[in-house]
């Protein structure tokens, strides 16, 4: 194997070697095909500079040493107090260039591609000294460098890259006004790429690319799954490649196996199209269940692996169905959720990986099933998220409102593909914007969408003040509605943009409304975390504003509000009781959220009232409105109960706020993502000002200092106003950043007159081998379906055909498992039954023949089978006419653990008809056994009741 030495100059180690492929999990392949992480150890410079940054005899050793994700330039919570417009000609409108060296070896039959998922705005590149490329079209998509012919094999490379932020006409969103800040910098995750030059391309380059996966049928226990890889050839002569697809379970077990050989001329691509249906041990994709298969394609040069790529999917369908609305996997859904902006204060869009996981979960477990991507494509790490928690999505390119002319449309037009591409295996994803907040459909955005993916549906983006009334030629009319907007007549309909408040009121509202019809598929709330945005271009009364909003259901370092709970409640099976605290309890109200039918509230044990959820007309739709008791709240404890028949099912306390007493400091924990060294990673940590009785004083003014020890540090350039940090509703946040070392961080926080408090969290290191670390073991382990027969049997689709006609053909040979040997034998003599027969059922080839004895005893002996578990299942449905049909048949299994006699139970309903299993296969029976590869495993099979024992066929898999 090659190896990549990588200098990182944040770990202050001159270089650091990393194997290439190193410590993959078992079965995974090994082949050229190696993805380093790159984000670590970058100096980093603002703005211009004397001489140019490309040339290697620069000096940077004045520089800063940065890690990505990275933002230019840091800000205060209320963007430095900057007056400019929503257009944003100039705030933050800077560049900025980063240069890094690497040891790089690579053979002359390799690629080397520096990969980035996202860069502000326009990047251009150097590799030693010599400018290696542009991408100038999009800052929210992801883009690559071949940088093969500038690198130094075996030698220091520097990389130099300018990324450019500066206000650009002919780059959406500009040059127009947008209600979201465009942040800078070098802000996602960078990769070195290499690879044999028989490889598979990345999936933007174009339609035919990369790897391409569709469910074309998906039905309640079976699918189709389509797959198309295209392979580029760079040779000089054509290459004899052959492609190996592995379809793999959410256990790791392959469970389908496609290999197709063809010619590749030198110099060119070639699509490869594979396509296969799952139905043994099948699972859709869902909200409630999201289940996901991998898909493994190893590239071979004649008989060599060369490179590899690994995409996830999951099966599910959807469709929009008159008087049913939005339907997935054959079930109306109504579909409730928030809009997501993905910046966080003071970093502005450099999220980590990390946060963008845990602000994902924060959404599932608040029991929501949709996430609107606003306003633009965002980090594969949400995607990703989505896809493994179960929330569905609406992603969009970056435009807002206004459009541009011919040079601006055609770069939306390839960021609309890049985008698309890059995301389309995302089983999450099941809309595309087709105009954002354009006031109707764009049909240049609408051909974009349908020609690269006509599967999934698009929505128009609407409002009730301008534009078209409808859905125009999208899917769905999508409208933002923060009043009592009116439905189009006809078709389908979704407010993905409506109000939102802390108490939760608003939000009861609008969902509530928008599921009086069927028409209406989706409630998406503006918004699910607050997100800086600069002041309009009119200041007057309706429209001043403050630089960070304040009506979103999760803190603008993502704590939840008192609406968030409501949510919960609303859409959450477990039981739920709360009481939202006193930012929104007040006012001789108590709002308490809970999905009980009665709840009671006491104060000082005393019994307020008993009351039913609010029966207001304008939450009548919902599953669980609000309880809100009228009560004037000055002192002591209030509890609720909650109660569904009677039975209490949960209660939740509070005291009345009072002074500000001690400190409390949490950690994000980033879900079960681990907080890796190195110095890309940022974790958030919250400090809590309580009471004497625990309770979070929302009202607290104090400021708060935090320190640190450890491997860890502040996000803070002392201009940020971070430390001592501000209150918003009790809390005061910053951000600890990993430092080179793994080890311990030990966060403090204190104010004056105030108990401290302290937290501590732990780094994992950091291994920057994208395979290694990500790789999951693949156990490939043989699967036979064998289907039994007399000379003229039909054989079942997908089977091994064992045919014979005398006891001399009772034993066959399982080639799959290592030329393995099976032995059937019984009482009395063994008939064999498939002359032109027929019957009704599922697998009903396989079932309508088979063998059998009229004794009542079949035997099987596996022999030659090597070290493992296996699983068995056998198939008993009874074909002769005159015989009678059994469901009562024990086993006995002798195998390298012992002997084993149990009655089988796997069938609960009994067969009455020899030639028909109506929608069910036929009688079946699952064994496991173990074998320690020297020593027989027999199983034996009997007829409790006099009568005729059969044996169909059987599937054989090894599993461990």
């Amino acid at each position: 194997m090659n190896t990549v030495k990588l200098s990182l100059l944040l770990l202050l180690i001159s270089s650091h070697l990393y194997s290439q492929n190193s410590d993959l999990p078992e079965g995974f392949p090994k082949t050229d095909r190696s993805k380093i992480n790159i984000n670590n150890g970058w100096k980093f410079h603002l703005g211009e500079v004397s001489g140019n940054p490309g040339k290697i005899e620069f000096n940077d050793v004045q520089w800063k040493e940065v890690s990505v994700p990275h933002t230019l330039q840091l800000v205060s919570y209320e963007l430095d107090s900057i007056k400019e417009s929503w257009v944003q000609e100039k705030y933050l409108r800077d560049f900025g260039w980063y240069r890094k060296n690497l040891v790089i070896d690579a053979a002359a039959d390799e690629k080397v591609f520096i990969e980035f998922e996202g860069v502000h705005n326009a990047t251009e590149i150097w590799v030693n000294g010599e400018q290696a490329g542009s991408f100038k079209i999009n800052g929210y998509v992801p883009f690559h460098f071949d940088i093969t012919k500038y690198v130094k094999p075996g030698q220091q490379n520097l990389i130099a890259i300018k990324a450019d932020n500066s206000y650009d006409k002919s780059i959406a969103p500009d040059p127009h006004r947008t209600d979201y800040v465009k942040f800078g910098g070098l802000y996602r995750d960078v990769y070195l790429v290499k690879t044999n030059k028989l490889h598979v391309n990345f999936n933007w380059e174009d339609y035919n690319a990369g790897v391409h996966i569709t469910t074309p049928t998906v039905n309640t226990n079976n699918g189709t799954v389509s797959i198309k890889t295209t392979v580029s050839n760079e040779y000089d002569v054509p290459q004899n490649t052959k492609i190996a697809t592995r379809i793999i379970n959410d256990k790791g077990y392959v469970i389908k196996n496609l290999e197709n050989e063809v010619l590749i001329p030198a110099n060119s691509t070639h699509t490869f199209y594979q396509t296969t249906g799952i139905d043994d041990d099948f699972h859709l994709w869902s909200p409630d269940t999201p289940y996901l298969y991998r898909v493994n394609s190893v590239i071979y040069n004649e008989e060599e692996p060369v490179d590899y790529v690994e995409n996830r999917f999951g099966f599910r369908t959807f469709k929009l169905v008159e008087g049913k609305g939005f339907v997935l996997n054959g079930e109306p859904i109504f579909l409730i959720g928030v809009n997501r902006h993905q910046n966080f204060p003071n970093i502005g869009d450099a999220v980590p990986n990390a946060l963008h996981y845990q602000e994902a979960l924060q959404y599932k477990q608040a029991g929501m099933n949709i996430i609107r991507l606003a306003h633009y494509t965002q980090d594969d790490a949400f995607l990703d998220a989505c896809d493994e928690l179960g929330l569905l999505v609406y992603e969009e390119p970056s435009t807002w409102i206004e459009w541009g002319g011919e040079e601006w449309f055609s770069k939306l037009d390839r960021a609309t593909r890049i985008m698309i591409r890059n995301h389309r295996n995302h089983p999450s994803i099941v809309f595309w914007g087709a105009g954002i907040n354009h006031r109707g459909p764009v049909p240049q955005m609408q051909y974009v969408a349908k020609e690269e993916d006509p599967n999934r549906l698009t929505a128009s983006a609407s409002s009730p003040w301008n534009g078209v009334k409808n859905a125009g030629i999208t899917d769905v009319h999508a409208t933002m509605d923060y009043r009592r907007t009116e439905w189009p007549e006809s078709d389908f309909n979704m407010v993905m943009e409506h109000g939102s408040s802390a108490n939760a009121e608003v939000n009861q509202f609008h969902i509530s409304r928008y599921k009086a019809s069927k028409q209406n598929i989706a409630a998406i709330g503006w918004l699910g975390a607050d997100y800086n945005h600069l002041q309009p271009d009119i200041i007057d009364s309706r429209w001043k504003r403050d630089f960070m909003t304040t009506y979103a259901v999760l803190s603008a370092y993502r704590v939840p509000k008192p609406v968030y709970y409501w949510y919960q409640s609303e859409l959450v099976s477990k039981p739920i009781v709360h009481i939202a605290d006193e930012s929104v309890s007040n006012n001789g109200k108590i709002r308490v959220f809970s999905n009980a039918r009665e709840v009671a509230l006491y104060h000082n044990d005393s019994l307020i009232s008993r009351q039913l959820p609010d029966n207001d007309p304008e939450k009548a739709n919902l599953e669980h409105p609000s309880f809100t008791f009228h009560y004037n709240w000055k002192e002591g404890e209030i509890r609720a109960e909650g109660f569904i028949h009677g039975e209490k099912i949960g209660e939740h306390s509070r005291t009345k706020q009072a002074e500000p007493y001690e400190i409390e400091v949490k950690i994000s924990d980033g879900g079960d993502q681990a907080f890796y060294s190195g110095g890309s990673d940022l974790r958030l940590a919250h400090a809590y000002v309580l009471d004497k009785n625990g309770e979070i004083v929302t009202s607290a003014e104090n400021r708060i200092n935090f320190e640190i020890s450890g491997e860890g540090e502040f996000v803070d350039n002392g201009k940020i106003e971070a430390n001592p940090a501000l209150l918003y509703d009790g809390v005061a946040s910053i951000y600890v950043r990993s430092t080179a070392a793994a080890g311990k961080i030990e966060v403090m926080a204190s104010s004056e007159g105030l108990k401290p408090g302290k937290t501590s969290i732990t780094t994992a290191t950091f291994n920057p081998d994208e395979i290694a670390r990500t790789a999951q073991p693949i156990y490939d382990f043989p699967v036979v379906k064998i289907d039994i027969g007399g000379e003229k049997q039909l054989v079942q689709h997908e089977w091994q055909a064992w045919t014979g006609n005398s006891n001399k053909e009772l034993r066959f040979e399982l080639k799959d498992f290592q030329d393995a040997k099976i032995k059937i034998s019984g009482a009395g003599k063994i008939n064999w039954f498939g002359d032109d027969a027929s019957m009704l059922g599922d697998l009903s080839f396989m079932g309508t023949d088979g063998v059998y004895s009229e004794e009542g005893e079949l035997q099987l002996e596996f022999s030659g089978l090597e070290n493992g578990e296996y699983v068995l299942e056998t198939y008993h449905h009874t074909r002769r006419g005159d015989a009678k049909m059994t469901n009562d048949i024990e086993l006995e299994i002798k195998d390298a653990k012992g002997s084993f006699t149990k009655k089988a139970d796997d069938h609960l309903v009994d067969y009455y008809q020899h030639d028909s299993t109506g929608e069910r296969e036929p009688l079946s029976v699952k064994t496991i056994f173990n074998t320690n590869g020297d020593k027989e495993v027999i199983i034996s099979f009997k007829n409790l009741e006099e009568g005729d024992i059969w044996l169909n066929g059987f599937i054989l898999k090894k599993v461990n």
